[in-house]
This record gives C-alpha cells, structure tokens and sequence, in this order.
C-alpha cells in the first residue's frame, strides 16, 4: 500500500469548506474504483492547512486519479487546482509530487 496525501491551503481555495475532508476522499475512491482509501486528515502550520491522506493499492493509477480530479473536477463547489499540493510517503518523508516545480517542506513546521 502506498500512501498519498494532499494539502488544501483554504485561502487559495475558492470555496474552503471543511467537508472537503469527507467529500474527496470518498470522490476519489468512486473515480478509482477502490483503488484509492480515505485514510484521514489533519490541519498542520499555522494557517492552517488541511492534509487528506489517501492509501493506494497501486501507486501510478491512484496518483493520474488524484491529479485528474484536481486539474479536472470541482469539489465542494469549487476547484482544488489553486490551492493543492500532493505527496507520496516514501522512507525519507514526503515527495511532492504536484504542483511541479513546488519549492518548500510539504508539511510546514
């Protein structure tokens, strides 16, 4: 299993409505066809920003979802391509996989 996560900055979002929380990962498990599970969410830094983790049975197709769904698909009302950030854990921590070209620790201190 792999775990993905993605971090929603609710003042880039244009509507952050804290139901995100439930409604993409129960999208994303619809759209991938179980391939992808909510595995929960936590606010981290100090604005804060909400993390929804995901466990994915295969890595590849889960992440062309996720990314499909933020590029693609308004949640809650709105787009999450503004204010998204994924990651995939590996042994090191957390490789920022989207937006690219993003510079700065994916979880802030």
């Amino acid at each position: 299993m792999a775990t993905l996560a993605i971090r929603l900055d609710p003042q880039l979002l244009e509507n952050p409505d804290a139901d995100l929380r439930y409604q993409l990962p129960d999208l994303l498990a619809e759209r991938s066809g179980g391939i992808i599970r909510d595995d929960g969410y936590d606010y981290v830094g100090p604005q804060p920003l909400m993390v929804v983790f995901l466990q994915a049975s295969s890595l590849q197709p889960a992440l062309a979802c996720v990314l499909d769904v933020i590029e693609n698909v308004p949640v809650a009302g709105g787009a999450l391509r503004p204010g998204a950030v994924v990651a995939v854990e590996n042994e090191t921590g957390w490789e920022v996989v989207y937006p690219p070209g993003f510079v700065g620790p994916f979880i802030p201190e």
